[in-house]
């Protein structure tokens, strides 16, 4: 049962406002310090362990990366992604796989399993692309040990229930708009070679351009490392955050590009030159009437100063994709949803795959007892032991199950109230606004199937020619 204790405290209130000054301000301070407090504990421990000092790195990603590379990465080993070969891999950089196939689980036992830090298991067990960047024409297939980014025409040699090659897609019909799908039928994309190993009894590929690299063990010494102290910390230390933290924040950082914030007071002409540059986008101004305060992104500076290689953050995702798709692909007709690194399923998936303690084995989080899900981010259940989870993404709150029972009815929405923050640099304010969130079934997707009962019962691929 859920604990509310925290929440039955008295409320005082107090209507002299020097009073409540005085005591949000005692209260400020208070957070302060034992946010000090914290940083420095988090400081030391750092130092003591990695001999890195956080005040140089000012977030969890920046921070993993430092420790990487000084104590983990061999010297021109990975390459740097910059302008058109950045552009490119990027495209192939699709994230992990969401996804609603059966919208029912009333009356059923659907159980939810969590893989042990996925991205984290694929770093260390596989190899990723290192070297000179080659550029290539043709099929590069041919050759051994090497890992390419391509583009390349991709046909499904069948229509399947789930099809698993992921892509940005502009889709027709109700929803409509870009969003990344798994369709059935030919269309283009740029994919990862591990992606192209692993799905050939699926598709037939013809693959046009790219980039091939060499091959090598990047991350498995570090994250066997930070594993190891993981496991040597219960998990009410702070070592064992800290080490979770750094095992999973490592390989985003990979892709980010140098995108650099300019901000500078300029006159009426300075400004008007700006805005004459096309290599200057404008992201916001306060007119101050003799000059103006402007924040703009100079792109003729971002491949200046770049750590990023997105070869490997998009290789990272695609090898852990293929992982998953392994698993899902074994309970075609059991499965009702997953996330990038669960799946709930009407079965238990096989002993060998489960470990809470092993990197890449699946731990059982909880049973749903009855559940519906309406698409990616929205489901809700009761669990066996007879708690209610709800997740709505983009609304906070949970909302009644008997309401998320009823969207499984065809063409049935509800308009549910929440508030949303607007942040102002012109104005220099934060606005709270009260705004309608229409909830619904979604077929951003997938296609929607119901019943002879108007009920929701599966869904379907798209289905896209190029």
């Amino acid at each position: 049962m859920n604990n509310f204790l925290h929440y039955t405290k008295e409320i005082e209130q107090i209507e002299d406002f020097d009073i409540w000054r005085d005591k949000i301000e005692k209260y400020c301070i208070a957070d302060c310090i034992s946010l000090y407090e914290v940083l420095i504990k988090f400081r030391t421990l750092i130092i003591q362990k990695f001999n890195i000092d956080i005040l140089k790195y000012p977030t969890i990603p920046s921070l993993a990366f430092a420790i990487f590379r000084m104590h983990y990465l061999k010297s021109n080993t990975i390459p740097l992604t910059t302008g058109k070969v950045f552009d490119f891999i990027k495209q192939s950089f699709t994230g992990g796989r969401t996804d609603m196939y059966r919208p029912n689980g009333l009356n059923k036992n659907i159980y939810v399993y969590d893989i042990n830090s996925l991205y984290p298991f694929v770093m260390s067990k596989f190899k990723y692309p290192i070297g000179q960047i080659i550029q290539f024409e043709g099929d590069p297939t041919i050759l051994d040990n090497k890992y390419w980014i391509g583009d390349v025409d991709v046909s499904t040699k069948k229509d399947m229930f789930i099809p698993p090659i992921q892509l940005h897609g502009n889709i027709s019909g109700k929803s409509g708009g870009i969003r990344t799908i798994s369709p059935n039928g030919s269309f283009n994309t740029k994919l990862n070679s591990v992606e192209y190993d692993s799905y050939l009894d699926y598709y037939n590929f013809k693959i046009n351009s790219g980039y091939l690299f060499d091959t090598d063990y990047v991350f498995t010494d570090y994250v066997n490392d930070l594993y190891t102290i993981r496991k040597s910390y219960p998990k009410s230390d702070p070592m064992n955050y800290i080490s979770k933290l750094l095992l999973n924040s490592l390989y985003g950082r990979f892709a980010m590009k140098n995108i650099k914030n300019n901000y500078s007071f300029l006159d009426k002409s300075e400004f008007l030159t700006l805005l004459e540059n096309s290599d200057v986008e404008i992201e916001n101004y306060i007119d101050l009437n003799d000059s103006l305060f402007v924040n703009y992104v100079d792109n003729s500076e971002l491949d200046k100063e770049s750590k990023s290689s997105i070869s490997i953050a998009s290789a990272v995702t695609a090898y852990a994709r293929s992982y998953m798709y392994n698993v899902i692909k074994d309970n075609v007709q059991n499965i009702y949803y997953s996330d990038t690194d669960s799946v709930y399923i009407d079965k238990e998936l096989p002993k060998d795959l489960i470990s809470s303690k092993e990197l890449g084995k699946f731990k059982l989080e909880y049973i749903f007892k009855d559940s519906v899900y309406l698409g990616p981010k929205i489901y809700a259940g009761i669990t066996s032991d007879n708690d209610y989870i709800c997740k709505i993404k983009g609304f906070k709150n949970s909302i009644d199950f008997d309401l998320m029972k009823s969207l499984l009815i065809k063409d049935s929405s509800i308009n549910l109230m929440h508030v949303k923050w607007f942040r102002s640099l012109v104005n220099s304010n934060i606005t709270l606004k009260d705004q309608i969130y229409s909830l619904q079934k979604t077929e951003n997707k997938r296609i929607i199937i119901y019943g002879q009962d108007n009920i929701a019962a599966s869904t379907k691929p798209y289905n896209i020619d190029k």
